[in-house]
């Protein structure tokens, strides 16, 4: 499910995206006058006590004070200003300029909740969900989610549909799933346009579409997320359907993931390594896929997340690709068993969309000659 700081995330970008049409003729890092908004705040002014703590908050258009911030923003929610106490839940759950107290947060969140605000009932489930503040309970986190997601709030419907997918707080639903991870994927939730790559890929819940998962892994590439981006890169170098393989674009993938990582300031991934390795095995790289695979076996043993089991799980896959690159066979996943629950999504216009046909594609001209290039 959501962790703590995908919903602070989450609270991030709903403060920017109130902020959005207020700074529409404001330069970037210009300074507002806010001589008239602090008259409406001071008369009682619940959008302009809101405006006010919120800019405060982040220190769009006036000097950061999260103090006066907490002051002002409170003073709106006392006044029922749902968008008010749902950043009141937030900032006590995070700590922002008070103390830090999950009770006070979930009261700020429940006020909201409770008067239909979808992020604040999203955050409802997620306390349900993970037991902070309140005693776990899955199934009342579902009654949440549904609450959040008949608003079409798609972290909600994402958050939701992982539950039907695990039957986790709800009935096990595979094509339930992936009706909802739809819907949020339609609203341009990357998160769920993994998910429901995903179940066409497998064939869980809706029926087995390469093309659909490629459509969809692909549209998520485009948000320079690493993740979504190393997937359509694994997606092009070990698809089950030959016919979608393309190494080159798989290696141009798997080396901008990797490269979106270093700039962010994060560490490199073994299964990012992993991946760029089957890609250049893929466009017939071999010796430079051997010591890609190499380089992702070495970063094993430093996480420390992993179980024993786990890791000796990964230990097998990785050497067992590290045997084909030797061999100069790239790998190929092998295609999924036939699940039987499975139920089209006549909504999904993701192939008119990307402009994919549905006949199968032709196959790219296989590269010739030996591996090139150095190891970086």
């Amino acid at each position: 499910m959501f962790s703590t700081m995908q919903r602070v995330l989450c609270f991030l970008a709903l403060c920017f995206l109130c902020l959005t049409t207020l700074t529409a003729q404001q330069q970037p890092g210009e300074m507002i006058d806010d001589r008239e908004l602090r008259a409406w705040a001071d008369k009682g002014d619940a959008d302009s006590q809101f405006e006010l703590g919120l800019r405060l908050l982040t220190g769009e258009g006036l000097k950061k004070d999260e103090a006066e911030a907490v002051t002002w923003l409170e003073k709106a929610a006392n006044q029922k200003h749902l968008r008010a106490q749902f950043v009141m839940g937030t900032i006590y759950e995070e700590g922002v300029g008070v103390k830090k107290n999950t009770a006070t947060a979930l009261e700020w969140f429940r006020k909201s909740a409770e008067n239909g605000f979808a992020p604040a009932q999203h955050a409802i489930a997620m306390a349900y969900d993970l037991g902070q503040g309140v005693k776990q309970d899955p199934v009342k986190a579902t009654e949440w989610l549904e609450k959040a997601a008949d608003q079409n709030f798609a972290q909600a419907q994402t958050a939701l549909a992982a539950k039907y997918e695990r039957g986790f707080g709800a009935p096990k639903s595979a094509s339930k799933a992936a009706l909802y991870y739809l819907r949020a994927a339609q609203q341009d939730w990357v998160p769920a346009m993994g998910r429901l790559a995903g179940l066409y890929y497998s064939g869980n819940g809706v029926p087995l579409d390469y093309r659909r998962a490629r459509a969809w892994y692909q549209r998520a590439a485009r948000s320079d997320d690493p993740w979504a981006v190393n997937n359509i890169a694994w997606f092009l170098a070990t698809c089950p359907e030959e016919s979608l393989h393309n190494g080159e674009q798989a290696v141009q993938l798997a080396t901008r993931a990797l490269r979106i990582m270093d700039e962010s300031g994060q560490d490199q991934r073994y299964e990012m390594i992993d991946t760029k390795a089957a890609c250049l095995a893929r466009n017939g790289e071999f010796l430079e896929a051997i010591l890609w695979q190499k380089k992702a076996l070495a970063l094993l043993p430093e996480d420390k997340e992993l179980t024993p089991e786990e890791r000796k799980s990964l230990e097998t896959e990785f050497n067992t690709r590290l045997k084909l690159y030797q061999k100069q066979t790239p790998y190929t996943e092998p295609a999924p068993e036939t699940v039987e629950e499975t139920a089209p999504l006549p909504q999904d216009t993701i192939l008119q969309e990307e402009g994919i046909p549905s006949g199968a594609p032709e196959k790219p001209k296989a590269k010739k000659g030996k591996a090139k290039g150095t190891v970086v």
